[in-house]
């Protein structure tokens, strides 16, 4: 991921530096999962070459937040013998 300047220093929730950073954050009352917001630096791949590799990362750096709970199906993987 891109190098963005992060407010705070190596001991708040949003960390990075050059060799290591937080894997995700979130906030949930449990009962109010619908309430809860999620934050992931990177995106739900590892894989450079997909598309979902840097998802969420924008919202991340803003500050936006993103739901907890998951919306919709969009993509499926089917994996067969």
């Amino acid at each position: 991921m891109p190098a963005d300047p992060l407010p705070g220093d190596s001991n708040m929730p949003r960390v990075q530096d050059v060799s290591f950073g937080a894997s995700e954050r979130f906030v949930v009352s449990p009962g109010h999962e619908a309430a809860g917001i999620f934050h992931m630096p990177g995106g739900q791949n590892s894989n450079p070459y997909s598309p979902f590799f840097r998802g969420g990362h924008e919202a991340w750096v803003r500050g936006d937040p993103t739901p907890f709970l998951p919306g919709t199906t969009e993509h499926t993987l089917d994996l067969l013998p």
